[in-house]
């Protein structure tokens, strides 16, 4: 916002914290004792009613430190806050973190005042800030740590190559203490709270070239600059080459309720979201649950070269159970090759399955689960391990059975391992000795099968390309300035929805086909329209006030010759006359009818984080039947077009069902391409439904169009 990124917040040589007294439960002087211990840069501290609070100088104020300081952390109230702040500034501090509460997110007069004030003098002096309402920093390569929650109540983790980004100070802290508990590493953290300045994106831009990061966990409720978080995440994805798994808050509309009187921030579409971090080549999770589950296979740093999974396991119904969620969730769990079955036939009962998954069967030992798994990664036959081992058996001896999994990770340390175990004594000290060991284990094996799932889409994301090279079609140069007049009419009459003859000349502008058609107001005008366009034709009464034109008798289909057309243009004046007497009635539409074609729908709106988006799926009335939605965020090209329509039911229509006539598949993308530009390039378009789009083998068609505007 007013410097470069937020490495002022990681990488300090300088701390003062303002506020610290020799409370225990002071906010300062859990911090303070926290920095004492390992950070690695001069630590000062401020407040004049102490000399000494843990054996350093405190100082009166800012001022007095005759050091430059480079991050002050402000452990003060709301109401003081601001003077820290001014005396901060004229200091020339770089960074300041705000942990108290009390400020917008409260939603009173008073905390939304004491926020604009801080923004302002941070804006006065070039200062970043961090906060309010947060928790702060944690980088464990320099010791840096404002987390005001003592170790024993907070663990901190060991080191490892995960860094977190979380909107909400409590989860960061439990996630913090359970990767300690767990053995998960990691590196760096943050908690941005109010973000009235730093905020996910300056964290992403710093994180991206942190050399001790290799995976991003981000937790966030509210999105406030949707496409710039979207630009983040897609320079750590594409170009980082670093994995981001997101976990959104505020998904209902109670949630985002929530959120807002927790964060001052507002949530939008869940579906959006999930499209835009798809977009972004991020693994969206569902609960905290995967995002721990998967934080634990991350930690290891390594992903699989392939989808393939090997499953070994003690317990036929745990393998079966592992084997269908693997499945499911787009993992492979193939047969082993021949050269495999040959090593292993004769060592083992008949009862044994050789199949993958390996059922071992219950009274399995350690040393044959070995067995299996070295021949079968010597055979390069699997990419993944996921282990069921059930240690209730006498068989399976606790010791020889962790001895055996070391084993296993040792030889094989770039090998993604996954290790079930359930039990609450055998198999809890099984899962303890493992996770001190860093290998991850999982009480079932579903959850397993997630983990591993999540890893195999880190995988695909680093090596995604973009679609930075996809080719969009041209628009009439003219094209904008006519949309704009068409756009800027309604609203000066004050319609928000563009008429049915307007919204067609708008989509013909950006070069979308659209049924011919022309406008008449007398019947000079019909007859006029009606010879120039030929037959069939359909009709249309033209008036801002009728929603349903069908209901007032203003639709007239299938007219074939000049004087059905006349007198269709009698009878839908007399229709609305009759039925709707205060409508204004501009004219009347004439369509040619296209009756060939499979019906699709090609739509957008304006998302209030993300901005403009593009929809396509089935269209007529299996649109409100059928949920066959693809978006994307606009504008879009042509190959993502195509890709969209290929995720739909649709497609399997298009593309020539059971022999049926193939559509032009090219003609329907260049159509949501266009779409898209129109959408992207007019901010006042709010909505624009066009369905049906008939689908044909030489071209589609835009056949009807509805289009919503709106000021600004």
């Amino acid at each position: 916002m007013y410097t470069a990124d937020a490495k002022v917040f990681f990488e300090p040589k300088s701390i003062a914290i303002v506020g610290a007294s020799p409370r225990a439960d002071n906010m300062g002087r859990v911090i303070l004792s926290n920095l004492k211990s390992k950070y690695k840069g001069e630590l000062f501290v401020v407040n004049p009613k102490y000399d000494y609070i843990e054996g350093l100088r405190s100082y009166r104020s800012l001022n007095e430190i005759d050091k430059d300081v480079d991050l002050v952390v402000v452990a003060v109230n709301a109401a003081l806050t601001p003077s820290v702040l001014e005396d901060a500034g004229k200091k020339g501090v770089r960074g300041a973190i705000i942990f108290s509460g009390g400020f917008a997110e409260t939603g009173t007069e008073e905390g939304i005042r004491l926020q604009e004030e801080v923004v302002s003098i941070a804006k006065r002096y070039s200062m970043r800030i961090l906060g309010p309402n947060c928790i702060g920093v944690y980088n464990s390569a320099n010791g840096v740590d404002t987390f005001f929650l003592p170790e024993e109540r907070m663990r901190r983790p060991r080191p490892g190559p995960i860094a977190i980004i979380s909107q909400s100070g409590a989860l960061l802290a439990t996630l913090m203490d359970w990767a300690a508990a767990n053995n998960v590493g990691i590196s760096k953290a943050i908690n941005f709270g109010n973000k009235v300045d730093i905020d996910e994106i300056d964290s992403l831009n710093y994180l991206a070239g942190a050399s001790d990061v290799k995976v991003i966990l981000m937790y966030l409720e509210g999105v406030t600059k949707g496409r710039e978080l979207v630009d983040a995440i897609r320079k750590v994805t594409y170009g980082s080459r670093k994995p981001v798994l997101v976990l959104k808050g505020g998904r209902t509309a109670e949630g985002s309720r929530a959120t807002l009187s927790h964060t001052a921030s507002i949530a939008g579409s869940y579906d959006v979201f999930k499209e835009a971090m798809s977009e972004a080549n991020a693994i969206v999770v569902e609960d905290l649950q995967e995002m721990f589950d998967a934080a634990k296979v991350l930690s290891s740093g390594a992903l699989p070269r392939s989808p393939r999974v090997a499953v070994i396991t003690n317990s036929g119904g745990h393998g079966v159970i592992a084997t269908d969620n693997l499945v499911s969730r787009g993992l492979q769990v193939p047969q082993p090759s021949q050269a495999t079955l040959d090593a292993l036939k004769g060592l083992f009962p008949q009862r044994v399955s050789l199949r993958n998954p390996f059922d071992l069967t219950g009274d399995a030992r350690p040393e044959q689960v070995e067995l299996v798994a070295e021949t079968l990664l010597s055979n390069n036959d699997a990419d993944a391990l996921l282990l069921v081992a059930l240690v209730q058996p006498p068989t399976m001896d606790l010791n020889k059975t962790f001895d055996t999994i070391i084993n296993v990770r040792k030889r094989h340390p770039d090998l993604p391992l996954a290790v079930v175990t359930i039990g609450a004594s055998y198999g809890e000290k099984l899962a303890e000795m493992l996770e001190a060991a860093g290998i991850p284990t999982f009480e079932f094996p579903d959850r397993a099968a997630r983990a591993l799932s999540d890893l195999w889409k880190c995988r695909l994301c680093v090596e995604a390309e973009s679609n930075s090279n996809d080719t969009m079609p041209t628009v009439n140069s003219s094209a904008a300035e006519l949309v704009n007049n068409i756009i800027a009419r309604a609203i000066k009459e004050g319609r928000n929805k563009l008429l049915e003859d307007e919204s067609l000349e708008v989509l013909r502008a950006y070069g979308i086909p659209v049924a011919d058609y022309c406008t008449a107001v007398d019947e000079d005008d019909v007859k006029s329209c009606a010879q120039g366009l030929g037959f069939p034709l359909v009709m249309k009464v033209i008036s801002p006030d009728i929603i349903h034109k069908s209901d007032v008798g203003g639709v007239v289909l299938n007219i074939n010759s000049v004087d059905e057309a006349t007198s269709a243009y009698m009878s839908i004046l007399s229709n609305v006359r009759l039925r709707a007497p205060h409508a204004d009635v501009r004219g009347v539409l004439l369509q040619k009818m296209v009756r060939d074609g499979y019906e699709v729908m090609v739509g957008g709106a304006r998302d209030p984080q993300f901005g403009p988006i593009v929809t396509f799926g089935l269209g007529g009335l299996l649109v409100e039947l059928v949920s066959d939605i693809a978006m994307r965020l606009a504008p879009v090209g042509l190959k993502q077009a195509l890709q969209m329509i290929s995720t739909t039911r649709a497609y399997t229509l298009l593309k020539g069902y059971r022999g049926m006539q193939r559509a032009n598949l090219e003609s329907v993308a260049e159509i949501i391409s266009r779409l898209s530009i129109l959408l992207y390039n007019h901010l006042p378009i709010k909505e624009v439904d066009i369905n049906p789009v008939l689908a044909r083998i030489e071209q589609a068609t835009a056949v009807d169009a509805r289009i919503i505007v709106g000021g600004g």
